[in-house]
């Protein structure tokens, strides 16, 4: 019925089906971005174009810290289609320190894992900054800057999915 080449082929490319797999790649805010408390902010993605729905129902995160120990501040998005490109504006949160440690996580219940922007800075609302507490990460020493933020009002976070 089927040939010893097609079935072998139709296995290998069930195989390589199982361990490719794309992502959302997040594209702003990029590096040296600023945004002012009570401004608008803009996250944007180029969504996952290889699966219809495992980054469906996508949620957005506004974190801080350095990259092993990650903060939730709040969720600024949810129920996005991350399958397709897509942009979100939302007010800045008012935020301490007023320095380039936050970062956007994206997520979603079928994605195989998470995907994140680079550090940018939310100032005050008249643009004041601070240099960020730490300039290289913690047990590699990569030069990424970071800190950790809180929003001056916890009681506005959207607890994360």
């Amino acid at each position: 019925m089927f040939s010893k080449f097609s079935v072998s082929t139709l296995i290998a490319a069930l195989a390589l089906a199982g361990i490719a797999h794309a992502e959302v790649t997040p594209s702003e805010p990029g590096p040296g971005q600023v945004f002012n408390a009570g401004s608008t902010c803009t996250v944007s993605w180029e969504g996952d174009k290889e699966s219809t729905t495992a980054w469906k129902g996508m949620a957005i995160q506004l974190m801080t810290g350095d990259n092993f120990s990650m903060v939730h501040l709040t969720t600024i998005a949810s129920d996005e289609d991350g399958t397709i490109d897509g942009r979100v504006n939302y007010p800045c949160p008012e935020v301490t320190i007023n320095a380039n440690i936050y970062f956007y996580q994206f997520t979603a219940p079928g994605a195989p894992g998470k995907t994140w922007t680079t550090r940018f800075t939310i100032a005050s609302a008249t643009g004041q900054t601070v240099a960020a507490p730490n300039a290289t990460q913690p047990g590699t020493n990569d030069p990424v800057p970071w800190g950790v933020g809180a929003l001056v009002d916890p009681s506005k976070a959207v607890a994360a999915p």
